[in-house]
């Protein structure tokens, strides 16, 4: 494919990704909350459990404790759920712009190929009549000028039959170069897909976790109070 294709394949993709991006959250600042939430739990999280075992079962602090490190971690998790569905969204309309302009330059070198047929149709046609008439030019002076003629239409012909040789290749070089572009494009798609469920599902799992957390906070405060009764009653 020739510079001038490339540069407009370029310039067209640059274009409407220029356009899309008005539209698109800031993502450095997505991620750095990312960053920021994931720090904040991180923080809270590594000592969560040697605050607790320094709180007796029934104070009220240690359900805070992991309620506080709960909150922390739903605010990260959502904060990197917000990053990546920003990061998708971009990249699938980049996807969709490139799926676009493919379909164009599809378009584009068939309507190329139909021409570089014509235009070789008329090359031959050109080329035979040339033959006859250089062939009656030896029988016949006075078709000199007829032949000047027909070798200047026929150099005429011949270059609009290399140009549109030319401009079929370079559709045809740009159809497969779009082609690869959209299956990386959908690789990466793809690959987006599955880090974004993995990342609901950690969401789960962690949710969970703190949930059973909770519940267990609660569960030795009860047997807890029941030993303690249990205590009290025996003493009685």
């Amino acid at each position: 494919m020739n510079r001038a294709s490339c540069v407009f394949l370029c310039a067209a993709l640059f274009a409407a990704t220029a356009a899309q991006a008005q539209n698109t959250p800031d993502l450095a600042a997505l991620e750095q909350t990312a960053q920021k939430r994931h720090a904040e739990w991180e923080a809270l999280a590594k000592d969560m459990n040697d605050r607790m075992s320094r709180i007796l079962p029934c104070d009220p602090r240690a359900l805070a404790a992991v309620n506080e490190v709960s909150r922390a971690s739903e605010a990260r998790l959502a904060a990197l759920s917000d990053y990546l569905r920003a990061v998708s969204a971009k990249a699938f309309g980049e996807t969709a712009d490139a799926r676009n302009l493919l379909s164009s330059e599809e378009k584009h070198a068939v309507e190329a190929s139909l021409e570089r047929a014509d235009a070789g149709q008329e090359q031959t046609a050109v080329d035979t009549q040339s033959d006859a008439l250089a062939q009656s030019v030896k029988q016949r002076a006075s078709l000199e000028a007829s032949q000047k003629l027909l070798t200047q239409i026929a150099a005429k012909v011949h270059q609009r039959a290399a140009a549109m040789e030319q401009q079929a290749g370079s559709a045809d070089a740009a159809v497969v170069l779009l082609r690869d572009l959209v299956t990386k494009f959908e690789a990466r798609d793809a690959a987006l897909r599955e880090e974004f469920a993995a990342s609901e599902a950690e969401r789960a799992r962690w949710n969970g976790y703190y949930a059973a957390r909770r519940a267990r906070a609660q569960i030795e405060c009860t047997i807890t109070q029941i030993g303690a009764s249990q205590s009290k009653g025996g003493k009685q």
